[in-house]
């Protein structure tokens, strides 16, 4: 039996040329008679063309009869599907699936099909190999018993198995029912192409990118996960974690992909929490590093940054920082946010004095918490007299006690809107309170032990720290009571030893007692204990072999170990920035000084550069949005192979180390960094084109990171100012050209306000009768040390500076004047005189009232005032929009 030939056709199937089954006519003759069914199927209609003799005993069918058939008759899926997988099928030269089939027994049993396109004379047919799936089944026992068990499995998950087609259209072919319980939805209704999933379910803010990164596994072939925000049944929106691996068949090609669906919604608030504790930290640790690094000298300015960055954190209007004495209270510091002022002037001490019951309140150690100006008691008058005269809607203040007395209170107001405060704001306010106390209370020590130098000499043994009193070569003398504690021994078991040999680094700590150490001041050294791991002490001396009294030196030893660990943590968090997650400048300077001492094979250059118009974007979308195209930008920046070190510094500026072999390359890898991260960015759902600009500093031998990093930022400003080149490399006379602009804009300040731009007037005559029909108005500028200056020059830089609403006013009003005295004394009726405006001009001010008031002060009429603006005004969004 050979297969049906139609007439005109040739007898015996051939596989096209590109397909894997193109094998001889006498193999497929071969497979034709084998054991194994075999169908061909026109895939047009799905009519079944022929089938052999096995076919015919698999199904229970004739050949006669299956030849009548077309495929849907046996296969159980809807004709759509059917046609969809038909027209699959003849795009590639192989597949394979797994389909529920109809048998003349009445019986629906799962059969492989392994088909692929063949030519049959004119006629491109699908060949189709049968394998019956339920013959495996039977061929193992335990296989029913273990699917069962599996199934059962499958079903008690706590999350959604699937299993998806690895071909398009991606259907998901399984569902595992515990999605009804877990998703609110049917399995049936999940069981659907990948597009519709995502349409269907799947946000919009979370489709595209999923959507990019299912296809990329795709091609890569790689284990796929991501996680995405769902539409339930019924209206809830979840956090789903979507797993899949690709399983391929036995010849390697893609198969299904099997994958799980997980609940992360609790997982993602919990990770929303976390970060708000890290912030919470973060801001905490921030405060302390800038009070511990404060010398006494600094640290008004360190409290005030301290008062500011705690404002800034909790979204306050005010906060303040109080001193309470006996029969006085101060405003030792006041930060206020932008934008808020206060109506009228703060109480003098006096006032303060008199509001006695805040002040008992305080004395008590009780936090007061006014979520409103109603939570005040009756007796409280006073107190709600001055709150409703400065404007404060909600207050929370916290006593801030040292040595068991009131020493002041550090208070957080709202101005705009009353607040609830909550129990992380009071305790995130009360230790700073503590800290700043602690701070002030630590320079004032500081500055006391300085002072009292002398008496500490005399009672030193009276010190918590442990003390030792060294001789001349170092050997320990004399062991204070709290050396047991400090370094772990007795004091008996040092006395007679070299300090050396009680710590680790003794060469170093030899070199410090017996050559370093001075007789007028203390010096401190840090080291490790050598008996007690972990253990790290500071060491503070003075050599006071020379005094006949002691003749020796007097070390004094304390436990810092918690200090340095706490030191260390705080560096960590100062030295990167908390939303893009890059490093911040302080970060990008420390590092990048390590680079360059690593980089003697290659040339290393900083980028500095910044998003334009960034503040156009905060404003049109929001600072939701600008916070978006931030971490954008930082993505972008972490992909960039070439980039050694990448920091925002602050605001929408980053900076960028770049490593090259030589000059050339690498200003090519700034420009091509300035290319990539210019671009469409998808921010809040939409499509946001952002572009950027920058300046590139080489670092020369001998450069330290902040140097290198002032010249970047030098090269920024001008590229900035350019307008024209998207990066600008930093040289010497460019850096002369900037300082000369800031001189030539100084200059200009002080021209406008001292009278030295002059008007000039260029007539315009009527051709028809040789009369001046009206004047422009053209600005002169005679510098006294330089001479005349062009306006090419001088009107540009007043449009950067902000300086060009000053000037186009000053003008109007001259020519308007100057048009008014022509008048008066004999000029034609209707001469008139036209000015000329910048594009700045309509972004700046308000330019009819400008013009109608001019016009109502110097009496001129409308017609007789004309105003010119160039084409590239009209052509730029924000002046048309104006």
């Amino acid at each position: 039996m050979e297969p049906r030939v139609l007439p005109g056709q040739a007898s015996l199937p051939r596989a096209p040329s590109d397909s894997p089954n193109a094998e001889a006519p006498e193999l497929l003759l071969a497979l034709w008679h084998g054991p194994e069914p075999q169908l061909l199927i026109d895939p047009s209609d799905g009519q079944i063309v022929d089938a052999n003799d096995a076919a015919a005993r698999f199904y229970g069918w004739s050949r006669e009869l299956l030849r009548s058939f077309t495929i849907d008759r046996i296969n159980t899926l809807p004709p759509a599907e059917i046609r969809a997988r038909l027209a699959e099928a003849m795009q590639r030269p192989r597949s394979r699936y797994v389909f529920e089939h109809r048998f003349a027994d009445g019986r629906v049993r799962s059969v492989e099909v392994i088909t692929g396109p063949v030519r049959v004379g004119d006629r491109i047919l699908l060949w189709s190999t049968l394998h019956d799936l339920s013959e495996l089944v039977r061929r193992s026992p335990e296989f029913e018993t273990l699917a069962r068990r599996y199934q059962a499995l499958v079903e008690q998950l706590p999350a959604v198995v699937y299993a998806e087609e690895a071909a398009p259209p991606h259907r998901k072919i399984y569902v595992s029912p515990v999605a009804e319980r877990l998703l609110g939805w049917p399995p049936e209704a999940l069981q659907v192409d990948r597009i519709t999933w995502y349409e269907r379910y799947v946000l919009q803010e979370d489709r595209a990118w999923a959507l990019h990164e299912e296809e990329r596994t795709d091609r890569s072939g790689e284990s796929f996960r991501v996680e995405y925000r769902f539409r339930t049944g019924d209206g809830r929106t979840i956090w789903l974690r979507d797993e899949a691996v690709l399983v391929r068949d036995p010849l390697g090609q893609p198969w299904i992909w099997h994958g799980l669906l997980t609940d992360v919604t609790h997982q993602k608030r919990l990770e929303a929490r976390l970060q708000r504790e890290l912030a919470f930290h973060n801001t905490l640790l921030g405060v302390a590093s800038q009070l511990v690094a404060a010398t006494h000298d600094q640290m008004e300015q360190a409290v005030t940054a301290a008062l500011r960055e705690v404002g800034q954190f909790l979204a306050v209007d005010h906060l303040l920082l109080f001193t309470c004495e006996p029969d006085e209270v101060m405003c030792l510091a006041h930060w206020r946010t932008q934008g808020v002022d206060i109506p009228t002037e703060m109480p003098d001490s006096s006032a303060l004095s008199c509001l006695h019951w805040l002040r008992q309140q305080l004395e008590r150690g009780q936090t007061l918490v006014l979520h409103s100006l109603a939570d005040l008691a009756e007796e409280a008058e006073p107190e709600r007299r001055v709150l409703q005269r400065l404007g404060i809607r909600s207050l929370l203040a916290v006593p801030l006690f040292s040595s068991g007395q009131l020493r002041g209170c550090l208070v957080a107001a709202t101005q705009r809107c009353e607040r609830r405060w909550s129990e992380e704001e009071i305790d995130l306010v009360a230790l700073v309170g503590q800290l700043v106390t602690a701070a002030l209370q630590q320079r004032r020590a500081e500055r006391a032990e300085a002072q009292h130098h002398a008496w500490l000499r005399a009672t030193i043994l009276a010190s918590p720290d442990a003390l030792l009193v060294l001789d001349e070569r170092g050997v320990v003398r004399f062991a204070s009571p709290v050396t047991r504690s400090v370094l772990g021994l007795q004091p008996s078991m040092i006395v007679g030893q070299p300090l050396w040999q009680l710590v680790t680094d003794g060469q170093r700590i030899e070199q410090w007692v017996l050559n370093e150490l001075a007789s007028d001041h203390p010096r401190r050294i840090e080291v490790a204990v050598a008996n007690l791991p972990g253990r790290v002490v500071e060491l503070s001396g003075l050599d006071l072999r020379a005094d006949p009294h002691i003749a020796g030196i007097v070390l004094s030893v304390r436990d810092v170990s918690e200090r340095r660990r706490a030191e260390q943590l705080l560096r960590e968090r100062a030295t990167r920035d908390q939303l893009t997650g890059l490093v911040n400048r302080f970060g990008f300077l420390e590092e990048f000084d390590a680079l360059l001492q690593q980089s003697a094979d290659r040339i290393i250059g900083v980028l500095c550069c910044d998003l334009e118009r960034f503040s156009l974007l905060n404003d049109t979308m929001s600072w939701e949005a600008g916070d978006a195209a931030l971490r954008a930008v930082a993505g972008r920046l972490r992909r960039v192979g070439s980039a050694l070190l990448a920091a925002r510094l602050e605001a929408d500026r980053f900076a960028v180390v770049l490593g090259a072999r030589d000059r050339s390359a690498l200003i090519t890898a700034a420009e091509e960094l300035l290319s990539d991260l210019s671009g469409w960015y998808e921010i809040g759902g939409d499509e946001v084109y952002l572009h950027m600009r920058g300046g590139l500093a080489i670092a020369q031998d001998g450069d330290d990171a902040a140097s290198v990093l002032r010249r970047a930022e030098i090269a920024f400003q001008i590229s900035k100012r350019s307008k024209r080149e998207s990066l600008a490399v930093y040289d010497p006379t460019l850096y002369q050209a900037s300082v000369e602009r800031q001189l030539l804009e100084r200059d200009l300040r002080r021209a406008l306000e001292q009278g030295e731009l002059r008007l000039h007037y260029q007539p315009v005559l009527d051709l028809r009768d040789r009369q001046v029909s009206s004047v422009e108005a053209l600005v002169r500028w005679h510098h006294p040390a330089r001479g005349p200056v062009s306006p090419a020059v001088f009107v540009p830089l007043a449009e950067v500076t902000g300086l060009i609403s000053q000037l186009t006013q000053w003008v109007l009003l001259q020519a308007c004047r100057q048009l008014r005295y022509w008048l008066r004394f004999g000029a034609a009726p209707d001469l008139a005189v036209s000015v000329n405006l910048s594009p700045i001009d309509f972004m700046h001010l308000d330019i009819p009232q400008l013009v109608e008031d001019i016009l109502q002060v110097t009496g001129i009429q409308p017609q007789q005032l004309t105003l010119e603006l160039t084409e590239s005004a009209m052509l730029d969004p924000a002046v048309s929009q104006e």
